[in-house]
């Protein structure tokens, strides 16, 4: 993958993903894994009904057999002339000291000092070697307390970190670099289509010998290990195993009774381990709220599977844990991602430049050419693209005299100016992220490596003692990812809040409310929750894990990667900005709406101006001079629309309509016209005063979907009064054909209207007695936005966004 392939490789992940997700089947070949197959492995596992979403088979390329093979039978000739090989006859980093004969035994004992992992609440295959707690000394000495957090999803991986390792390892494995059996790799891929998921602890890997650790759990279920277990699909129907009861939170939480009804796979937390899935018959196992998963010991998972244990042969157990699958399988989810959002960011940003008025001029190729950074000019090009079309966002700043923009802001401020700068360089790095991080899972990162029989080593195999097993590469490749986060995020907060912010958004309400702003304040929490959220940001942009590293095992493991660490904060970190990139999209639909009442009301300004002066000035029926005056006044008044936004609308449009008065004294002094009284001034300010709240009451009803009648404080004359909505998006006409895809995605499919209604109406629960409160909270809107971003729909979107669009 090269820098300047960043957009259209993520083009192109997305409908490599849809492919699978529609029959296409993945082939593992061990050396082709893409970013696209790991997810959809990763995410989208078998179901209880024995369906698989996604196809999975190994390669049937007689090459990469016979590597396999040839690489085995090394191992097994030197085994059987008694020659000493790490981790086959000697001991295991700085006990390589040591000597066995029994290699069988020896991968025993390397599985059984690996599994050293915290899992809560504690759990062991039989009560004989339970450990002792408080509770079982005695019972009733003290309540238990209710978690800080909850103890399983706190203290173990969410099961698609654990696929997507199983897949790379498998992938790894098949390289013919191992020495292991092709029945091993069989039997890997026999877990991932038939859904058996080991459960694996959350800490305890330096990722520098691997991910030793975390992948014992994954060789402790291949094997069987009744005291390993794993999350399994439940044959269907799932009423042949019944479930107990349990309630979402006890306080009992050191119990292993305790546990919360929820799905593995689900966005929710897991379920923890239960005291009845502990040498009970299946029929009494603990499920999962859909009847779909269950958590067991691994024979049971493996038996209900249909899945034989495979026991290991010498080197298999090395050839499991010795290798950085865990730290590139969860990097792998995180670039893949962090590359979406930083997509998303350029078209967040081009809406923005929409939603303040602004001038795409800024993303004019010839300012990036003039500093031809590869990342500039690709997120410049699709900006400029984005907002051809766009009624809101202007070719170029227009060229003025001096005299005629005194006071006004000669050019768009850095958040949107500077946009192209600001995001090129995340391209840069995300790109190449991506590019470390493809090449680590299609790579052998075992120790020793086994090379097949060749001239150069006399036909008998070489073993060659490395460390390819030191995932720098993938630690370097988050801390790059998680500071580009950082900087996407930044940005987005930035344009969010000017947006918000009425003395720098051009003419919005502040907090862009959608009714009276004395009583709505919109989008301020918004603000104040992105801060949090950017703030958060910075210290883990700030991270850098890397650097971090003690000495560890003896002091053998002297420098270590830290590899899985860093791309568990970059997930943080991904999660973080998937929140401000939700909330500032809702943030940009809504000042979308109320830029278009905006031009809406603008647009009736003329004939409300000229309904006025003849209602006042009933000799004045010259259209030309009508006409002249009109457009003498227009200036004054939309520059005091634009300054009065924070004010009540009765209010603010007085203030308008007095605003007209100099400009049309000045324009009469002139040019007097007869009948045009001065005295009648007041009348003329009254006039257009009234009918500017008229028509603003008008436009934020057809925009909201209210009637005049159910305003609050409405006058018995509104009763007679209808008004036609304009319907869940009503700024589509104004925006450029590509950036209203998304926002009609949000007003339409997602169904999230615009803030206000209630507002309006006066209904906001808790602002009346008796009122039920109809609109949901304004961060359930967020959070339909951001569960569209998590699962691929709002991709998809931006995917149909960018077709055509060359160059990138």
């Amino acid at each position: 993958m090269t820098t300047h392939a960043l957009v259209s490789q993520y083009v192109q992940d997305v409908k490599e993903l849809d492919s699978y997700l529609t029959g296409s089947p993945i082939t593992i070949t061990g050396s082709s894994l893409s970013l696209a197959q790991i997810a959809a492995i990763a995410l989208y596992p078998p179901s209880s009904d024995s369906s698989n979403p996604v196809k999975i088979q190994l390669t049937d390329d007689q090459h990469v057999k016979a590597k396999v093979s040839a690489s085995r039978a090394v191992i097994e000739s030197k085994v059987a002339a008694g020659i000493s090989v790490y981790g086959v006859s000697t001991g295991f980093g700085g006990s390589a000291d040591t000597r066995t004969d029994d290699p069988i035994a020896l991968g025993a004992a390397l599985l059984q000092h690996q599994h050293a992992g915290v899992i809560l609440p504690t759990y062991a295959p039989s009560s004989s070697t339970a450990i002792p707690t408080l509770s079982t000394l005695d019972s009733n000495a003290f309540p238990s307390p209710a978690p800080l957090s909850d103890p399983f999803t706190s203290t173990t991986m969410p099961p698609p970190w654990t696929r997507a390792a199983l897949l790379v390892r498998a992938n790894s494995l098949m390289r013919g670099h191992s020495g292991i059996r092709w029945e091993l790799v069989q039997k890997m891929a026999e877990l991932l289509t038939k859904g058996v998921t080991p459960v694996v602890p959350l800490r305890g890997s330096v990722s520098a010998s691997g991910d030793l650790s975390s992948l014992s759990y994954i060789a402790g279920t291949l094997i069987g290990n009744p005291a390993i277990r794993a999350w399994v699909p439940l044959p269907s129907p799932s009423s042949a195993i019944s479930s107990t009861s349990s309630t979402p939170l006890s306080t009992e939480t050191s119990s292993p009774d305790s546990s919360p009804d929820l799905s593995p796979f689900s966005a929710n937390t897991p379920l923890p381990p239960s005291s009845d899935t502990l040498n009970l018959p299946t029929d009494t196992v603990k499920v999962d709220k859909y009847g779909s998963y269950a958590l067991l010991p691994a024979p049971q998972a493996l038996q209900i599977a249909g899945i034989t244990p495979l026991p290991l042969s010498s080197k298999e157990h090395l050839g499991i844990l010795n290798g950085t699958a865990f730290s590139a399988a969860v990097g792998a989810l995180v670039v893949r991602g962090a590359r979406g959002v930083s997509v998303l960011g350029a078209v967040l940003t081009a809406m923005s430049v929409e939603a303040m008025l602004g001038a795409k001029g800024s993303f004019d190729p010839f300012v990036s050419e003039a500093r031809p950074h590869i990342g500039q000019i690709h997120s410049a090009h699709l900006m400029h693209t984005l907002l051809a079309g766009s009624s809101f966002a202007s070719e170029h700043e227009v060229e003025v005299k001096i005299d005629d923009d005194d006071g006004v802001l000669r050019q768009d401020r850095y958040s949107l100016r500077t946009a192209p700068q600001w995001l090129g360089p995340q391209f840069e790095d995300l790109a190449n992220a991506a590019q470390v991080v493809t090449t680590e899972v299609n790579s052998t990162t075992d120790n020793p490596l086994i090379e097949p029989p060749s001239a150069s080593n006399n036909q008998t195999g070489q073993v060659h003692h490395a460390g390819n097993f030191q995932a720098l590469a993938v630690t370097n490749a988050m801390d790059h990812v998680r500071l580009s986060l950082a900087h996407i995020g930044k940005l987005m907060f930035v344009q969010l809040t000017e947006i918000l912010n009425p003395a720098m958004n051009r003419g919005l309400f502040p907090n862009l409310a959608g009714g009276e702003v004395g009583l709505d304040f919109g989008f301020k929490g918004v603000d104040i929750a992105a801060a949090s959220y950017v703030g958060e940001l910075n210290v883990l942009g700030g991270m850098n894990v890397g650097v971090g590293n003690v000495s560890a095992e003896m002091h053998n493991q002297s420098v270590n990667s830290l590899a899985l660490i860093s791309a568990r904060y970059t997930l943080n970190t991904l999660d973080v900005t998937t929140l401000l990139a939700a909330s500032h999209l809702l943030v940009i639909c809504q000042a979308l709406d109320l830029r278009a009442l905006n031009a809406e009301l603008r647009e009736a300004l003329p004939g409300l101006l000229r309904s006025s002066l003849l209602d006042t000035f009933p000799l004045l029926t010259d259209i030309t001079t009508s006409t002249s005056l009109v457009a003498a006044m227009i200036p004054a008044l939309t520059e005091t629309l634009d300054r009065t936004t924070t004010l009540e609308t009765n209010v603010r449009m007085y203030k308008v309509a007095s605003a007209c008065v100099v400009p049309l004294v000045t324009a009469l002094s002139t040019s007097p016209v007869q009948g045009a009284e001065l005295g009648a001034l007041p009348v003329f300010i009254a006039s257009v005063a009234a009918g500017l709240v008229n028509k603003l009451t008008e436009l934020r009803c057809a925009y909201l979907g209210v009637q005049p009648f159910a305003v609050r404080g409405a006058s018995p004359s509104a009763e007679k009064t209808e008004v036609a909505w304009r319907g869940p998006a009503p700024a589509s006409k104004y925006l450029a054909p590509r950036t209203r895809a998304l926002y009609e995605f949000v007003r339409v499919t997602l169904g999230v209207r615009m803030h206000g209604a209630g507002n309006l109406r006066g209904d906001v629960f808790g602002m009346r007695d008796g009122l039920e409160g109809a609109d949901g909270t304004i961060g359930n809107g967020i959070s339909v936005i951001c569960e569209a971003i998590r699962d691929g729909r709002v991709g998809r979107v931006v995917v149909g966004m960018l077709e055509g669009i060359e160059g990138l």
